[in-house]
């Protein structure tokens, strides 16, 4: 190990893996419920806009692996923020509680990501 001030520790981004396993579990659950039939959200748009939304929440996630630290990550984090606390609104407007739920975890890797150890810029 050097002991180089220069020297930075790799970025493990273990909430943007959180991220991006919740986004693609509330998807398939939400997915779900709008093609079953009798589900209560069979065809609706606020289902719709909710797997967009989820979509979305796993595209930031893999944004956040691939971004270092400055502007364009502080604002993925600001979205991932946004969506998580819109998407999680809209889960328990449609009564998605399973959904909710998971978006509670998305929300911890979001705060992880957030204020986990900060990325480092290199010289």
């Amino acid at each position: 190990m050097s002991s180089s001030a220069a020297y930075a520790p790799p970025r493990r981004h273990l909430g943007a893996y959180i991220v991006i396993i919740t986004a693609l579990i509330a998807l398939c659950i939400t997915a779900w419920r709008f093609f079953t039939p009798l589900s209560g959200i069979t065809d609706s748009g606020g289902a719709m806009v909710a797997m967009l939304a989820e979509f979305v929440l796993f595209i930031l996630g893999l944004l956040l692996i691939k971004t270092e630290a400055g502007g364009a990550r502080a604002f993925f984090l600001f979205l991932a923020w946004v969506g998580v606390i819109g998407t999680f609104f809209a889960a328990l407007l449609l009564h998605g509680w399973w959904t909710a739920a998971v978006l509670v975890v998305c929300a911890v890797g979001v705060l992880i990501e957030t204020f986990g150890s900060k990325p480092t810029r290199s010289a």
